[in-house]
């Protein structure tokens, strides 16, 4: 990166100043209105509209574990920057980019005024425009896929531009407009950050290290059974493929391969747990139970409760209620 930039990159700002003078910590009421849980809030740094910002990170003191509501793409300029996200330090470079989905907390190591790196924040809504210029097959399609998810799991990928001029150039770019004269339109500054995308995807030897917290198999596997929990009483394995983009019959194969049963039976087997549940702790009418649970057919309910507890639901509860009466 040329001399000139990192100069102006490496000017002390006004909480820097602060920090210097003695304050010690950051303010996070500069960057969230959470109190319990510090999660960076981008209309904090941001201006109304935007949905990409550049900011520097603030040297001189350890910035505590926090989370962001959008994606945190870090460009190292100069010097060292250490994240730690789950116990496992990332160590970068010059040159470095580190990239974070918005499920995905962590910290970082207090730096010196020689460690220079600036934040881009992407917003997620962004995320959908830059999809489409991704190869399908790119872990970058998924790590964006990931954070549209409101349920996504946590993810971070790590990546070099050191030796690839193209990256590095696009990047100088992103730092000269925090520092020049020359304000970047949305549209221009939008147009940067995919073109580092698409040279990140089609440049696989660019990526040092990626995680997600657990393997696709296990994601699915997680999606599935939480699918069930919330809508067992309407759930059908059609609206499910919908909600994860699968089709029909890739789901039922794999909802087989990795519960060991068909969806209709893990879906009967949330019903009748919820009815249990029912029957123990309210006093409701077997019929509206039934209903409750998503069963309109009150024969096949009490027929499948007859093979299952080999007796009737109205007994089910008798039994436990006189033998909570007996322990008291």
């Amino acid at each position: 990166m040329k001399s000139e930039i990192l100069n102006r990159l490496s000017y002390i700002s006004d909480e820097e100043k602060r920090i210097l003078e003695g304050e010690q910590k950051i303010n996070k009421k500069l960057y969230s209105a959470f109190t319990k849980e510090f999660i960076i809030n981008h209309h904090r740094l941001m201006q109304e509209g935007e949905q990409i910002a550049l900011r520097r990170h603030t040297r001189f003191t350890d910035f505590p574990t926090h989370g962001h509501n959008y994606v945190e793409m870090t460009y190292v300029c100069a010097g060292e920057v250490t994240h730690v996200i789950k116990h496992r330090e990332v160590k970068m470079h010059a040159g470095d980019v580190l990239l974070l989905n918005r499920h995905t907390q962590h910290n970082v190591r207090k730096t010196g005024v020689d460690d220079i790196a600036v934040n881009v924040l992407l917003a997620t809504d962004c995320f959908h425009s830059f999809a489409p210029v991704l190869p399908p097959s790119s872990p970058l399609s998924s790590f964006i896929a990931e954070n549209i998810r409101s349920n996504g799991e946590p993810e971070y990928m790590l990546f070099s531009t050191e030796g690839v001029p193209p990256l590095e150039n696009l990047f100088e770019n992103l730092c000269y407009a925090m520092v020049g004269n020359d304000i970047l339109s949305p549209d221009i500054l939008k147009s940067t950050v995919a073109l580092i995308l698409r040279h990140f995807a089609e440049m696989p030897d660019c990526m040092i290290a990626a995680a997600r917290h657990r393997s696709d198999a296990e994601l699915l596997q997680a999606r599935i059974e939480e699918y069930l929990r919330s809508n067992f009483r309407t759930a059908t394995l059609t609206e499910l493929a919908d909600k994860l983009g699968l089709s029909v019959p890739y789901l039922s194969k794999r909802v087989r391969e990795l519960c060991g049963t068909t969806f209709s039976r893990l879906l009967q087997e949330e019903r009748f747990n919820e009815a249990l549940r029912l029957l123990e702790t309210t006093d409701l009418p077997v019929g509206d139970i039934i209903i409750a649970v998503g069963y309109e057919n009150t024969s096949f309910f009490h027929n499948q409760f007859r093979a299952r507890y080999a007796c009737s639901p109205f007994k089910w509860r008798k039994l436990r209620k006189d033998g909570e009466a007996e322990t008291e």
